[in-house]
C-alpha cells in the first residue's frame, strides 16, 4: 500500500508541470494519498491500535479532500473558505468520536457517504445545467470516473471476502504456496486497488477543476 500510493501521489506531484525535484507540483488530494500509504504502513507493520486509528482516519481524510476538491469547483475563494471550514468543523469532531467510540461502522458510513458525495457532485459539474462541456470530453470523463469507482468498488468486495472467509483464504495460501498464495492475499488488494481508483478519480477531478477555473476567465 505504501509503494502504491505514495508511487501515484509523486507520479502526479513529479509528472508534467513540475519544476523539478524540489518545486513538485502538489495538492491536498496528492498530500492525503501520500498520508494514507505511511498511516497504512505504519499500521499494518506494528499492528497497533493507535496506528489503525490513524490508518482509517487518513482514508477519511482522503476521501474529505476529494470532497473540498470537486465542492468548490466554480465557486468563489470566499465560498470555498466556508467550504473548506464546514469540512474541517465535521472532520475533527468526528476523528475524536470515532477514537472516543471505534465502531467500523462509523467510519465505513461516513467513507461511503464521502463517495457518494465525491460523485454526485462530480456528475453534477459534469452533466448539470451550468455544463457546458464538449460531449467528448464530459463522456470521457463520465466512464473514467466510473471506472475509477469500479476499482474501488473492488477492492472493498475483496476485502469483505477477506473478512468473511478469512479462515478458508489462510487454508487456500497454504495449499497454493508462494508466490501465488499473493493473489489471494484480498486485504492487500483492497488496499492497493483503494489507491489506484482513488488516484484516477483525483485525475478526474483535478482536469474538471481546471477546466471550469479556465472557462470562468474567459
Amino acid at each position: 500500500m505504501l509503494t502504491c500510493a505514495v508511487g501515484l501521489a509523486l507520479r502526479y506531484m513529479y509528472g508534467p508541470g513540475s519544476e523539478g525535484l524540489f518545486k513538485p507540483k502538489w495538492d491536498f488530494m496528492s498530500l492525503t494519498l501520500v498520508g494514507l500509504g505511511i498511516c497504512s504502513f505504519l499500521f499494518h507493520a506494528s499492528l497497533r491500535q493507535s496506528l489503525e486509528f490513524a490508518d482509517e482516519l487518513s482514508m477519511l481524510g482522503l476521501t474529505w479532500s476529494m470532497i473540498h476538491s470537486t465542492y468548490t469547483t466554480g465557486q468563489t475563494q470566499s465560498r470555498s473558505r466556508l467550504i473548506a471550514a464546514a469540512l474541517t468543523a465535521f472532520h475533527l469532531p468526528f476523528a475524536a468520536f470515532y477514537i472516543w467510540s471505534p465502531r467500523i461502522v462509523y467510519q465505513v458510513t461516513a467513507f461511503s457517504a464521502a463517495l457518494i458525495l465525491v460523485g454526485l457532485r462530480t456528475q453534477y459539474l459534469v452533466h448539470g445545467p451550468n455544463a457546458v462541456f464538449p460531449k467528448g470530453v464530459a463522456r470521457d470523463w463520465t466512464v473514467r470516473s466510473l471506472k475509477a469507482t469500479a476499482i474501488s468498488m473492488t477492492g472493498y468486495l475483496l476485502w469483505n471476502i477477506e473478512n468473511m472467509y478469512c479462515a478458508e483464504l489462510r487454508v487456500l495460501k497454504a495449499q497454493v504456496g508462494l508466490p501465488w498464495a499473493w493473489l489471494l492475499e484480498f486485504h492487500g488488494w483492497w488496499h492497493v486497488l483503494t489507491a489506484i481508483g482513488a488516484s484516477k478519480y483525483m485525475d478526474v477531478a483535478r482536469e474538471i477543476k481546471a477546466e471550469v477555473g479556465r472557462r470562468k476567465q474567459e
